[in-house]
């Protein structure tokens, strides 16, 4: 009979890209679910009626990002403008509503105006085509941490000298069947430049790490350790870089994956005094830690805020933004 041997997972990559701007459209706390939030006719003028809504909430953001950052993505030809957008839920009403129509009617009721975006990457693709985005186009939609993942490879791609400025985040709208997580709208975006430029007045570093924990693996002791040694890793690649004091929050359903990550993360909090991690309950999609990254000023006078989130299916994600000229040294993660 086969064994099963546990081997140590590649080393980390860490993808580093300097924020110089970012906007969130997301409902207002307290909104009901079923509240109407978002005028797009307000925000984003006609044309724009027959967009499916995450789409909207992506243009409302992209505008209000690039605004922030001084029209940066206007300094560049565009060749060298990008696109990156992690969702895992941007069309799936859409879906539902095209599945319904094509049963009790037939695929002829379809409307030619909404049945395009049955194809998720045309959410992003119509990002580019408002903002001339010419360099290249991604989506991503990994569970949970598609959005995390869309920031880590625009920095890539803005590494590998593929463009000059990148918009990337997270679009998503409510999934039909969320099961037991929390449904998500709105879109949060970054306007990124490449690593090792100036930060401007209210901009950021951000870094990132990728790592995938196999759930299989976790059942045994080997398999743990060496899960947990991932985690570590990428936690030591990212903290290295950011001036204290730390804000961490953990994103993760309950799982034998997010139980694992949070362990690890409290370990390496408690070389970092006082200790106090924060964890949240699991999303039904990505949007959630790209919100986490952009919808407050990082900590006071300088400091680093860690968002980590995980996934039962074993994605894993960490993002650190931090500000430039750290102050004096002390903790509070």
């Amino acid at each position: 009979m086969a064994t099963r041997t546990a081997t140590a997972a590649p080393r980390a990559v860490v993808a580093e890209s300097v924020v110089h701007g970012a906007a969130l459209v997301v409902p207002p706390d307290g909104t009901a679910p079923d509240a109407p939030w978002f005028d797009h006719r307000a925000r984003l003028g006609r044309g724009h009626k027959y967009l499916p809504p995450a789409c909207r909430y992506l243009l409302a953001a992209a505008r209000t990002a690039l605004e922030a950052s001084g029209q940066e993505a206007g300094r560049h030809a565009p060749e060298l403008r990008g696109a990156v957008v992690g969702t895992n839920s941007a069309v799936a009403a859409l879906h539902a509503g095209i599945a319904e129509t094509v049963r009790r009617e037939g695929a002829e009721a379809l409307s030619p105006m909404s049945v395009p975006y049955f194809s998720v990457n045309l959410v992003a693709g119509r990002l580019s085509t408002e903002h001339v985005l010419k360099g290249f186009n991604l989506t991503v939609t990994s569970p949970r941490v598609a959005g995390v993942e869309a920031l880590h490879l625009a920095a890539r791609e803005l590494a590998a000298g593929r463009g000059a400025v990148v918009l990337a985040g997270a679009a998503e709208a409510p999934d039909p069947r969320p099961g037991d997580a929390e449904p998500e709208a709105g879109a949060a975006l970054l306007v990124l430049r490449p690593a090792g430029g100036p930060v401007p007045a209210g901009g950021a570093v951000l870094r990132t790490v990728l790592r995938f924990l196999p759930p299989p693996a976790l059942s045994d002791a080997d398999g743990r350790r060496l899960a947990e040694d991932s985690v570590r890793e990428a936690l030591d690649a990212l903290g290295a870089s950011g001036p204290a004091p730390y804000e961490v929050e953990l994103l993760a359903d309950p799982s034998p994956v997010g139980d694992t990550v949070a362990r690890v993360l409290r370990a390496w909090c408690a070389g970092r005094v006082p200790v106090s991690a924060r964890r949240s309950g699991a999303r039904a999609g990505s949007l959630a830690p790209v919100v986490r990254l952009a919808d407050r000023p990082l900590p006071a006078g300088g400091g680093t805020r860690l968002v980590v989130v995980a996934s039962r299916a074993g994605n894993v994600a960490l993002a650190a933004a931090h500000t430039p000229n750290p102050p004096t040294e002390r903790y509070t993660c």
